[in-house]
């Protein structure tokens, strides 16, 4: 039944074996922890901690995870400093805290001070993908108010190009880059906008701070005489957090494992239509991770 419930819903298995879907979750809950229980826990060396929302009423909920391994650790519920305090606090020793060598966080203060308290050795590095998100926020700005300064035909123009906009042009079809094209001939904000954003993901290529630094002062750079305040908020930002964003260069940190970790976490939560139950959504996680489970459809008994 356990196996059964690694790649599919519990509602799946209960049709399939006859059963209420309670009584297969609570079977599924007692296989995982006994499975959790005899398996060697890795060691923490880095650290990857972001939230994820779950509605009106539960919210937010820290997910603590390790790198390495890619699997989530701990769930705390609400985001805020308390909540990661409570982490180190009741899942790590004295000896294990020192052993933190880096952690990956997105740019949410609560979480840096927790870490700065706690682990005063280890290097918060800015997460990439919440900064690039900010950065396609920006240029989700420079839009709007493009759409409200243009009128007539070139206000229609821009409606509705919000996704065309925030997607990676590698990743856009010739269709949509032409849509693009046509857009960047007639506004000139936007084009700079968007090379501004795709540009950005360069930063991290570099393994030298100097050279990191060099193209983050290029990059602001050509910020001057734009009229783009939305980008020029984004620079302000990324200043703000300097530190955080050059500590990549001095401790690598797989940056997508977080996302990659998250992504598990809310494919549980669809194919489970949510769970009431945090301990069980971890221990799903956490299974789902160490096997690299694929889901699979179970067909309906005859």
């Amino acid at each position: 039944m356990g196996q059964a419930c690694e790649s599919a819903a519990a509602s799946r298995v209960a049709m399939q074996f006859g059963l209420s879907a309670s009584t297969v979750r609570a079977i599924d809950q007692r296989y995982l922890a006994r499975w959790t229980e005899t398996r060697r826990k890795p060691a923490l060396r880095q650290m990857g901690v972001d939230e994820i929302y779950l509605g009106k009423k539960q919210k937010f909920v820290t997910v603590v995870s390790n790198l390495d391994t890619g699997e989530p650790l701990w769930f705390g519920a609400e985001r805020k400093k308390e909540t990661l305090d409570e982490f180190f606090r009741a899942q790590l020793s004295a000896f294990q805290r020192v052993a933190v060598q880096a952690a990956c966080v997105d740019m949410w203060r609560p979480f840096r001070q927790s870490i700065e308290q706690w682990l005063p050795q280890c290097r918060v590095v800015c997460d990439k993908f919440h900064i690039l998100k900010h950065a396609g926020q920006a240029v989700d700005e420079v839009r709007r108010a493009e759409f409200f300064r243009k009128g007539g035909p070139a206000r229609e123009l821009v409606k509705g190009k919000r996704w065309l906009l925030l997607t990676r042009w590698v990743h856009l079809t010739a269709h949509k880059k032409q849509q693009l094209s046509e857009l960047f001939a007639l506004n000139r904000r936007l084009l700079k906008a968007y090379l501004l954003k795709e540009s950005l993901d360069q930063l991290w290529s570099y393994r030298y701070e100097g050279a990191m630094l060099r193209y983050l002062k290029s990059w602001i750079q050509q910020l001057r005489w734009q009229r783009l305040k939305p980008m020029e908020k984004l620079a302000d930002m990324l200043l703000n957090h300097l530190d955080g964003i050059l500590n990549y260069c001095r401790t690598k940190v797989p940056l997508g494992v977080v996302e990659a970790v998250n992504g598990n976490i809310k494919t549980l939560l669809r194919r489970g239509r949510g769970y009431r139950n945090l301990n069980y959504l971890l221990l799903k996680a956490q299974r789902l991770a160490a096997t690299k489970t694929q889901w699979v459809a179970f067909q309906k008994a005859a």
